[in-house]
């Protein structure tokens, strides 16, 4: 007796460790014997999951085609590890077996097909695949399915030739169908899927009747398009392709659009594409719409923001906010918001729109700009609303410019005794950093003329205009007290009011306005008040 007649000897021994360990290393050895392929197979008799899988192992090492009668009836174990051993060992006799898997697939039960299935994606070959094919007709749908996913690794590991023999296949197998209706809709998913899996171009022409047939299966409509993702992974697609994938992105059928819709996010769009995904940022369907608008939020270009654009100025609030933020930062964004703001009455809208352009709000082309500055200067000189955000976006563009013609309007309406306005404006413009000296004084003096004038100190410490010249003095650059002296537009009374109250701090303005009240106030009371003012105020020095 040799060695190997030994091993075989101890498969048959009372110790079941013994039996484990024979199987094991018959494996390793792979002997050329007939008596150890046997021994194996009646080992598998024995009803021990963990003898069964190291028996089967082995059997695929050197050779199960005794054994297969015994084999096939472990594709129903309860042990999944025997399960899947028992289908590599089928698989490793070959294509021979296929007419076998053939034979006993017609008296089957599902459970018995799923794992006759998983063998025939095992053994790959045209043989097995077309037999696999040929067998998802008499399948439910996710039984198909799941021999459809089995398929997966064989399909992709394929070289040319076998792809194409695959096609072959799976085209025939779709035609063979077509007359049996929805009834057939599992199938027809099942080998659509496959078709995706051999990511081929040719197989376009194939997957775009199902996608652009409304009355067909939904599920069947969904796996053509994922399979267009395959398909055309190198190749651009054509318009008939984008339109299939547009009307399944309007669909009812919310799960067949989300699909159409990731679909077309994973493709090369023109700007071409992006025009007609307009129509969906506006959909009832608020989730389908904010993932168009996203998607073209992500896609950035000039169409792109245009669309955008669009949205945030016209479209609901919920639709408006999701389309901001997709602009956000974008450059290509500038220029169409910004003409859009010059038609926006809806001043909520007007802001939401200013504070997009705000990072980018030097790219607004300077004739845009110009009219901003236009309009909003018009508005505000007219007391009409609707001028925040337009002067806003200019000032973040170009902050000189737009000082300088509040600079001017102000100029204008003071000019034309319009003192309320030109106090916004000076306001306004008081709160850039491009104030000069002689805008806070200008400010200052039109305060001073609203002012009361109550030289209580009580009443004086909330006086804008003697808080704004104490800045001006303060900050330097303007000779306050020749200023005031020459502006012919202050009175008496505003002269001894200022000089009063700086009089009171200490300051020499104080003493220089009061002086000059006296000198051109002659014998009049608010003269006398000065000159006593004066005259406290050397005591008190």
């Amino acid at each position: 007796m040799n060695d190997v007649d030994k091993i075989v000897a101890l498969l048959r021994s009372d110790a079941v460790e013994r039996r484990i360990a024979a199987a094991i290393v018959l494996g390793e050895l792979r002997p050329k014997s007939a008596e150890a392929a046997l021994a194996l197979g009646a080992a598998l008799e024995a009803g021990i999951p963990l003898l069964q899988l190291h028996a089967l192992e082995s059997l695929a090492r050197i050779g199960a085609k005794r054994a297969l009668a015994r084999i096939f009836p472990l594709l129903s174990s309860n042990d999944a590890d025997v399960r899947r051993a028992a289908a590599k060992a089928i698989a490793s006799v070959g294509e021979e077996v296929v007419p076998e898997i053939k034979s006993r697939m017609q008296t089957a039960t599902p459970d018995e097909r799923r794992t006759l299935d998983a063998v025939l994606a095992e053994l790959g070959g045209k043989d097995a695949f077309s037999a696999l094919i040929r067998g998802l007709a008499s399948e439910n749908a996710d039984a198909a399915k799941a021999a459809a996913l089995a398929v997966r690794a064989e399909v992709k590991g394929a070289d040319g030739q076998r792809r194409r023999s695959y096609l072959a296949a799976i085209e025939k197998f779709l035609t063979s169908q077509k007359q049996k209706g929805k009834e057939a809709f599992g199938a027809i998913a099942a080998a659509i899927k496959i078709l995706g899996y051999l990511e081929d171009e040719r197989t376009i022409a194939t997957l775009l009747p199902y996608v652009e047939d409304e009355n067909a299966h939904p599920q069947v409509r969904q796996e053509a398009i994922i399979a267009f993702r395959f398909a055309l992974q190198k190749t651009k697609p054509s318009a008939r392709v984008v339109d299939a994938l547009l009307a399944a992105a309007s669909a009812d059928d919310r799960t067949l659009a989300q699909t159409a819709l990731h679909t077309l996010a994973s493709l090369s769009l023109g700007d071409d594409v992006v025009k007609r995904l307009e129509k969906i940022t506006g959909h009832k369907d608020i989730d389908r719409a904010r993932f168009v608008i996203e998607h073209l939020g992500r896609l950035g270009g000039q169409e792109a923001c245009r669309v955008l654009a669009k949205a945030l100025v016209t479209l609901p609030k919920p639709y408006a906010d999701a389309a901001a933020t997709a602009l956000g930062g974008k450059e290509e964004a500038a220029a169409p918001l910004a003409r859009a703001l010059l038609d926006l009455a809806d001043r909520d809208r007007a802001w939401l729109v200013r504070n997009v352009i705000r990072p980018v709000a030097k790219k607004v082309p300077p004739p845009v700009r110009k009219e901003l500055l236009a309009l909003a200067m018009d508005r505000l000189g007219k007391g009409e609303p609707g001028w925040e955000a337009q002067l806003d976006v200019v000032r973040d563009a170009d902050p000189a410019t737009a000082a300088d013609a509040l600079r001017e309007l102000a100029a204008r309406l003071r000019k034309a005794k319009n003192a309320d306005k030109a106090l916004t404006v000076l306001r306004l413009l008081g709160r850039t950093d491009r104030v000069t000296p002689q805008d806070r004084l200008d400010l200052a003096i039109l305060e001073l003329h609203r002012s009361v004038k109550d030289t209580r100190k009580e009443m004086r410490a909330s006086d804008e205009a003697l808080r704004a010249l104490g800045q001006i003095l303060q900050k330097g650059g303007l000779d306050v007290g020749k200023a005031l002296r020459q502006d012919r537009s202050l009175s008496m009374d505003e002269l001894y009011y200022v000089g009063f109250h700086f009089a009171e701090e200490g300051h020499a303005l104080g003493e220089e306005l009061l002086a000059e009240v006296v000198k051109k106030g002659g014998r009049t009371k608010i003269a006398k008040m000065a000159r006593n003012k004066l005259a406290l105020a050397e005591k008190t020095y």
